[in-house]
């Protein structure tokens, strides 16, 4: 299971402080593309090694990102428009904060480079493997307050707020030690875990749906033998014995 399952409750906690600033004049896409533009800034301060003001910034980005949401779902914004936008502008932020960090700490740490395309695979695998699994499932797709929503969404160890617990944990060691080998192990973190819940992704799938038709149709847990052929005179089929 991941954070993705305590959303209601961080919104009911939080909801005072968001409500204020969803009264701002500033729209639920318009906050989405400021989400976006935090994340590339912060891709250039950690491509520099400016670790504090990226670690600001990547948590900055992450209350961004919940307040989108918020506006949208409060405020009455939402749009298909906009909650693909979102999808889109939340995967590229995190992947480009990722590779900001990964390609500084690689002058020392050459195969960092590799690291971070692990992990750039993984967490991009899982984003395709939820939408396939929507696509390819409709009979257990709702929508709640106008997103999709499916049990998938609550599967596996790694999302967006996992990044930023894994990353972020990285980048606060480097910048409060000054050594880059915390960083390393935050990118390894979310290498590794992206694959994990990936894994833990495609063993959902299987369990559910291992036996369900694309067509919505049951299929037979195990398909009964065909019977072989016999002649009118009882006789099995040449090479067989009876």
């Amino acid at each position: 299971m991941n954070l993705f399952v305590v959303r209601k409750h961080l919104d009911r906690i939080l909801h005072p402080v968001l409500t204020a600033i969803g009264r701002l004049p500033i729209h639920a896409n318009q906050w989405t593309l400021i989400g976006a533009a935090v994340g590339l800034v912060g891709a250039v301060v950690f491509f520099y090694g400016y670790w504090w003001v990226g670690l600001a910034l990547l948590l900055l980005r992450g209350l961004i990102d919940h307040i989108d949401g918020f506006v949208a779902r409060t405020f009455n914004q939402r749009s298909t428009f906009g909650a693909v936008m979102d999808d889109v502008c939340d995967r590229w932020t995190l992947g480009v904060m990722y590779a900001g960090g990964c390609v500084n700490i690689s002058y020392d740490y050459p195969h960092a480079l590799i690291v971070m395309g692990l992990g750039i695979t993984g967490a991009l695998t899982n984003v395709i493997i939820k939408l396939s699994v929507y696509a390819e499932s409709q009979q257990d797709v709702w929508r709640e307050k106008g997103k999709i929503g499916h049990p998938i969404d609550v599967v596996g160890l790694f999302g967006s707020a996992e990044f930023i617990i894994y990353f972020g944990t990285g980048v606060f060691f480097t910048a409060l030690l000054h050594d880059p080998r915390p960083m390393l192990a935050g990118a390894w973190a979310v290498a590794i875990m992206s694959h994990v819940s990936l894994f833990q992704r495609i063993w959902f799938a299987w369990r559910r749906y291992r036996f369900v038709d694309p067509a919505g149709r049951q299929l037979p847990a195990e398909p009964a033998p065909a019977p072989a052929a016999r002649d009118d005179e009882g006789e099995a089929p040449m090479g067989e014995a009876r």
